[in-house]
């Protein structure tokens, strides 16, 4: 084992956790979140004994005894006991309208740390350079890694487009494996377009029609401006928003 038994994962950050967004009693795309929920256990060594058939039932029970048409739950293994409260959302109609704002964060992401690969609760950087990014007036950040190339969103992965071609950065960037990201891959390439996975500069993106980010609670969201570079375009985000799965309460129009 990786840690002593008496290792506290939670006081160092190492806590995986999943963040679900559910609509009408229904959370979306469930096993995944559960599968991706063990892997992160797996690569950090942790143990993590609950089965799906348990981790379902206490997931569809607490979306029930909510009575809320939709919302997003943050789920959390700790000390063998599934931890599930309420998250609150912040995506609205009229951000989706106008589409987000993005700066490149001071910070990089490192490629090899393998931090950036699974969803737990060392995030601190993210937070700060958001707070960074709101205070010089944009609503987040996209990362770069060491290299310089594309990473993600502070909480979100990133896709570019470029007439019938999707862009989205390569896993080993360092980014976080988005369940949204993987979906929207699946349905873009059944709607004929093609995915491209790829080493992204931001030299790059000056010739992109579109951009939007992915996560598992904003569905789809269309991004008007990284920096100095704006997309005009937001034909395949307000496509996708129509499909079931990806709309939200926030794209009435």
């Amino acid at each position: 084992m990786l840690f002593s038994d008496s290792f506290d994962s939670f006081k160092f950050g190492l806590l995986p956790f999943e963040t679900i967004y559910y609509q009408e009693g229904i959370p979306h795309f469930l096993y995944d979140h559960f599968m991706r929920l063990k892997r992160a256990f797996w690569i950090l060594n942790l143990p993590c004994k609950i089965r799906y058939e348990d981790f379902e039932k206490k997931v569809l029970d607490f979306i029930l005894s909510s009575s809320k048409r939709f919302g997003a739950i943050r789920v959390t293994y700790y000390k063998n006991t599934l931890m599930i409260e309420e998250k609150g959302i912040r995506y609205t109609n009229e951000l989706f309208t106008q589409g987000l704002s993005l700066i490149v964060a001071r910070s990089r992401k490192d490629s090899k740390n393998i931090l950036n690969y699974i969803k737990t609760y060392n995030m601190g950087i993210n937070f700060i350079e958001e707070i960074w990014a709101k205070k010089k007036g944009f609503d987040s950040c996209l990362f770069l890694n060491q290299q310089g190339f594309i990473c993600e969103a502070a909480f979100a992965n990133i896709f570019f487009r470029k007439g019938f071609t999707l862009y989205t950065p390569h896993l080993s960037c360092g980014l976080l494996p988005g369940i949204m990201r993987k979906k929207v891959c699946l349905l873009a390439e059944k709607l004929s377009y093609e995915v491209k996975k790829e080493f992204l500069s931001l030299e790059a993106i000056s010739k992109m029609d579109e951009c939007f980010i992915t996560s598992s609670i904003a569905g789809v969201f269309p991004v008007k401006r990284i920096d100095k570079f704006e997309f005009a375009s937001r034909e395949f985000a307000d496509t996708i928003s129509e499909y079931e799965y990806f709309k939200r309460p926030w794209h009435v129009k």
